[in-house]
């Protein structure tokens, strides 16, 4: 019989806790120590004597899974309720003038500068079709969607402070007047733009508010840093028994799951450890069957 402080402690676990648990309790119980020895006639014959019934199971690291796996069903239903509010206001969410708009395809995380993002924090990838004066012809057809980096009010304000204390030269009179035109014109413009962008910002500042996504989104922030503290906290805890690898290996393909679909290929000591993460968990999942 399994060890039944176990099985009671198992009750009322999430589902892929007791599974794991109890599964490494069954490999436990019938996993094989093999014993090589002649028979009477000489042949080579296995025994395989069962390991100890009643194995202790770390109690500390069942109680850090349980926080685990509590911290990632609140990580689970503030993103739930992140997902619903964006789909709720999408409609009502501006797109940035055209006039902030600077570089395209800052979805692929080349600048700096902020980005146009939706009411959640998301990238903001907007049709190109109707941008006919700011993006050429070719452009528009490889690239029918884009995310374009924004003007703020604050940079335009620093820019504008830049023209004002700026004194136009000119070798002759006539390039003076067209340095002077074209100043006056760029002060004209940056006044605009931080116009727009004054509205656009009180804008979708007053939509965020009003939609909870500031507070959805910080719920969201520290429901992720508890999620990975417990995880931390598993990780810390030792393993006494398969089912406690068990354990730590249904944690562990939650938290570094995709990390280790992309290093486990690598030559690196990174590759090595997740693929040998992999056998471990390989390993115990044949044991459990």
């Amino acid at each position: 019989m399994p060890n039944t402080s176990i099985l009671a402690t198992a009750e009322g676990m999430p589902d892929a806790t007791r599974r794991a648990l109890l599964c490494g309790l069954a490999a436990a119980s019938t996993m094989a120590a093999v014993t090589v020895a002649p028979d009477a006639h000489g042949a080579i014959a296995i025994e395989a004597p069962a390991l100890p019934r009643d194995q202790a199971e770390n109690p500390a690291l069942i109680l850090a899974c349980q926080k685990f796996h509590d911290a990632r069903a609140e990580l689970k239903e503030a993103q739930d309720s992140l997902e619903w509010i964006a789909d709720e206001w999408r409609h009502q969410w501006p797109l940035a003038p055209e006039e902030l708009l600077l570089g395209a395809n800052a979805q692929d995380g080349r600048y700096t500068m902020p980005a146009e993002r939706d009411i959640i924090g998301r990238f903001l990838v907007r049709d190109t079709s109707d941008l006919t004066k700011r993006l050429a012809p070719k452009f528009r057809r490889e690239n029918r969607k884009t995310c374009f980096v924004i003007r703020t009010a604050a940079e335009e304000r620093d820019v504008l402070k830049r023209w004002k204390r700026s004194t136009p030269t000119g070798r002759t009179e006539k390039a003076l007047a067209r340095n002077r035109a074209y100043r006056t014109k760029a002060i004209r413009e940056c006044e605009l733009r931080i116009q727009l962008a004054v509205q656009y910002e009180a804008e979708t500042a007053h939509l965020r508010d009003i939609s909870g996504a500031d507070a959805a989104r910080l719920r969201t922030r520290y429901a992720d840093i508890r999620l990975r503290r417990a995880a931390d906290e598993v990780s810390q805890c030792r393993a006494l028994s398969l089912a406690d690898l068990a354990m730590k290996a249904d944690v562990l393909a939650v938290t570094a799951g995709d990390l280790m679909e992309l290093t486990k290929s690598d030559a690196t000591p990174l590759g090595q450890m997740a693929r040998f993460i992999e056998s471990v968990a390989e390993v115990i999942g044949r044991a459990a069957v």
